[in-house]
């Protein structure tokens, strides 16, 4: 891992603050977080209720079959990187996120893609907003890198704050919105279920109810979530802790 210059550090950081599109933004950030080993890059905004669909992604730049089998699987719901994201406010590498919570079998799949497209090790920035607003800056190696000393730590933190203020400029979006309402124990065993991939049928055999039931409890949880479609309504519930 080489150690850019101070000057060469600043330089980076207001590249960023001056990127007059998504894209020189993303380029500004890639550049500046390359020298403490990292190779690719995610930041996406994940939107309190009624504030348009989650997540809304700035930018990704990972292998193309990574990004879009991530979002076509809705591979969010099982991310424990998420779910930690929207508890945490410090941030986290992978091997502190399975020192802390060991890796559920939902999520080995994911792993395994992960690791399967390259991606290795993982730096990870939430930044968190009102009314539920939570942002994620993933940071990503081919390889796998040592703990990050507590000064890069600092410095990648506000590289990916400044990434985070310049896109959400950029693309007007606003971290502002309603608090999201509570779920019942049963629109949250519902919506669960649903993440596992059980039909309401499925879901009413388990759960000793009627698939008309099921479906009104998702429904009215999707509601609560804000949420477009079950898979928003999913991927919000997660992004919440689960609960």
């Amino acid at each position: 891992m080489r150690r850019a210059s101070t000057a060469a550090r600043w330089q980076s950081a207001a590249r960023i603050e001056a990127g007059s599109n998504i894209a020189a933004v993303a380029a500004a950030f890639a550049d500046a977080i390359a020298p403490s080993g990292y190779t690719h890059s995610v930041l996406a905004a994940f939107l309190p209720a009624d504030r348009g669909p989650p997540p809304y992604v700035f930018f990704s730049n990972t292998p193309d079959v990574w990004r879009q089998t991530y979002l076509d699987n809705n591979m969010s719901a099982i991310d424990s990187v998420i779910a930690e994201s929207r508890r945490r406010i410090a941030p986290f590498t992978w091997a502190e996120l399975l020192a802390m919570r060991p890796e559920p079998p939902e999520e080995e799949p994911l792993s395994a893609f992960s690791a399967a497209c390259g991606l290795e090790d993982g730096f990870v920035v939430p930044i968190h907003g009102p009314g539920g607003y939570v942002a994620v800056a993933s940071l990503l190696s081919t390889r796998s890198l040592p703990s990050p000393p507590p000064e890069q730590r600092a410095w990648l933190y506000m590289l990916s704050f400044l990434a985070h203020e310049r896109c959400r400029a950029l693309k007007n979006v606003d971290p502002g919105g309603p608090q999201i309402e509570k779920l019942t124990a049963r629109e949250n065993d519902c919506l669960r279920w649903v993440a596992a991939g059980k039909s309401d049928w499925e879901t009413g055999r388990i759960l000793g109810i009627a698939p008309t039931t099921v479906k009104f409890h998702v429904e009215r949880a999707r509601r609560k979530l804000g949420a477009h479609s079950r898979t928003q309504a999913v991927a919000r519930l997660f992004l919440r802790g689960g609960s």
